[in-house]
Formats: C-alpha cells, structure tokens, sequence
C-alpha cells in the first residue's frame, strides 16, 4: 500500500482543515516546499497538494505548486478546482502525475470520458468525497444525491480507474477512519481505491491495508507525528 503525504495549501501556507471547513485550520510552520521535500526525504511514495484557495475560489497558489512539482523527485499529484479538460492537461504537462477532479465530475461527467482518453487512465482520479452517506462537492459544502458506492459505480462504468475516498467528516481530525465505507468501496470495484480522512497512527494504516486499499494519503498525523514514515517505510 503506497503512502502518500498531504500538502493542503492555503494562502501561500501549509494548513489542515477539520472536516473541510476553511474556518476550522490548523496553520503548520513549514512552507509548502519544505514540507514536500521532508516528506519526500522521509520516504513518502507521492505528494498529494490541494490548492484549497483553489477549491473555494478565493485565490492560487498555482506558481508555488509548479515550484513543487519542479523541485520533487516523487509524483505529485494535483487537485484544487479544476474547472475543464484543458486544466486537466496543463497541470499534467506542468508535471504532474495524476490530476484528481471532483466538482467537475458530479456536474459534468460526460467530460470525464474525454478526460479519460485525453489524458490517460491512470492520470486522472475522481475525488469520492462523502458526509452523512451522501457525496459532497463544491469545497465540500453541497451534497448530492449518490452514496460514495454509488459514485465509484457510476464513475467506473465512465471508465474511471483511480479513486480518493474522503470521510468528509473525520478529515483532519485524526480520529480514525470509515472502514465500514472504505471495505464497501473495495467490494463495488477493481479500481484503485486511495483512502484519506482520519487516519491517526500505524494500527489504521495497518486496518486499510487488510481492507485491500491500495494507497493512503496521511496529513495530520505526519503533521503531529503519530505517524512517522521513516517507521512504516516506503511502499516500493
């Protein structure tokens, strides 16, 4: 199971919101590309960076992400309000491994079938973010009507083959995460599944790799060191 390392930036700054709410931060003291390159030098598979200005559309912080694709050894991959295919595109010519698309999917999936083909299967993943059962988009703050099963069904029959699964409601909150949903997901398809949203130490690393999950993305608890990747390794 490949562990990837959360850089979530706000305002040129590192930060871990509490359930998506961008009122509810946690403002970390390393800079954006400090942070990439320690995770990376602790053995990190991949860097997962969300422009949250982005996602609220309240800013970019689009030449300090380039900075850290250019300056990253590991993949990098980017999510933060892509609007279209083209965004798709320039982020992965910028350098990116894989884009990840959430809004756009839920409102418009007929682009992702043309995302798919334009730019490869395994270079654009679906967010599967979920509170209360339902799927959630737009920053998180509208629900809609399909369940994350129900999404990852529904996105796979596109020809979606890489999916982020967000427990919307225990992000960052280093809490522990849905094993009941995550195991779920693992059933509905042969996707790549990538779990994120609570994780707080080793024994849940441990818990979603018995699930047959096939990466995590870890923010809060590299941030607090309750998970330390020198201990668990690299995946690779």
């Amino acid at each position: 199971m490949e562990r990837w390392a959360a850089v979530d930036i706000q305002r040129g700054k590192v930060v871990t919101l509490r359930r998506g709410s961008p009122s509810d931060a946690t403002v970390w003291p390393e800079t954006p590309i400090h942070a990439a390159s320690r995770w990376e030098g602790e053995g990190a598979d991949g860097i997962h960076v969300i422009d949250l200005d982005a996602v609220f559309r309240t800013g970019s912080n689009e030449e300090l992400v380039k900075k850290i694709i250019e300056r990253t050894r590991v993949p990098v991959q980017y999510g933060g309000g892509i609007r279209s295919v083209a965004e798709m595109e320039g982020w992965l010519e910028a350098g990116a491994s894989r884009v990840l698309v959430g809004t756009l999917a839920y409102e418009r999936p007929e682009l992702v079938r043309n995302a798919l083909r334009r730019c490869g299967e395994e270079r654009v993943s679906v967010a599967v973010d979920y509170k209360n059962g339902r799927t959630v988009s737009e920053g998180w703050g509208k629900g809609t009507r399909m369940s994350a099963v129900g999404a990852v069904k529904r996105f796979g029959n596109l020809g979606v083959r890489s999916f982020l699964a967000t427990a919307v409601q225990l992000d960052g909150t280093a809490k522990g995460t849905d094993l009941m949903t995550l195991k779920a997901l693992r059933k509905a398809t042969n996707a790549k599944i990538s779990a994120a949203g609570g994780i707080r130490d080793l024994r849940d690393l441990d818990r979603i790799e018995k699930l047959g999950i096939d990466s995590v993305v870890i923010g809060r608890a590299l941030y607090e060191g309750t998970i330390r990747l020198g201990d668990v390794g690299s995946a690779k």
